[in-house]
């Protein structure tokens, strides 16, 4: 079987997916919904956060029989870490393409997304023509690994605003089960999916000082590819 399959939380992976979908009429398929184990040529676009793969990833590489694998990393122009090389070190992938692809942070509302698909070209020519890839290791900060969600929920606050009708939608959305008609517990990664796909606007997000001054840093919009 040959596949696009992605992990988004809110949209801009996907939306790189469904570019690759098209162009290569590959079926696209939600890593939540997906069931399938067994794949000939395979893209898998997903975030990085806070440099790190998300679990969801690790345990779908783990269950998964891949032929040719090609893995796109998405990244909120702060530091994309190094989830290329620890999937081809780790999982022992045959990986034939790669790449970081600088996109919206999910954190800051004025930041703006990917467009630059003509740059992806040599990755679908590669993607057809498949000899394996070798992913050089990137700078990776020696803290990342350090209790990330911990990291993260430290640093931004999701609150309930009087909007919410406890419609419970944010609820059922939520794969972690980490909130509950509005109100997130430790399992929250923040992800900011129930804030982004809320018919009413009724979450917000409050960043804390440290955080606020992480994303005052200068940005990265470097594209990377690996062929």
């Amino acid at each position: 079987m040959n596949a696009v399959v992605f992990y988004s939380k809110t949209g801009q992976s996907a939306t790189v997916a469904k570019y690759f979908s098209k162009q290569l009429s590959y079926p696209i398929v939600d890593l939540e919904t997906c069931s399938e184990r067994n794949y000939r040529n395979l893209v898998l676009v997903f975030p990085v956060y806070c440099q790190n793969l998300p679990v969801a990833i690790k345990d779908f590489l783990k269950k998964s029989q891949i032929e040719n694998l090609t893995v796109i990393a998405t990244y909120g122009k702060m530091c994309a870490g190094n989830v290329l090389y620890e999937i081809q070190r780790k999982y022992q992938r045959n990986i034939v393409a790669g790449a970081y692809l600088p996109t919206k942070h999910a954190y800051l509302a004025t930041d703006s997304a990917f467009c630059e698909y003509e740059r992806l070209a040599p990755i679908l020519e590669k993607i057809k023509k498949p000899t394996t890839v070798r992913i050089p290791k990137r700078y990776k900060n020696p803290f990342a690994g350090f209790f990330p969600n911990w990291r993260s929920r430290i640093g931004l606050k999701i609150c309930k605003t009087d909007r919410c009708d406890r419609c419970g939608l944010c609820t059922k959305g939520c794969s972690l089960r980490a909130i509950d008609a509005g109100v997130t517990n430790s399992k929250c990664i923040r992800c900011l999916k129930c804030v982004t796909e809320c018919p009413k606007q009724a979450l917000e997000i409050k960043l804390r000082l440290p955080l606020k001054l992480y994303l005052q840093k200068k940005k990265k919009d470097e594209v990377i590819l690996y062929i």
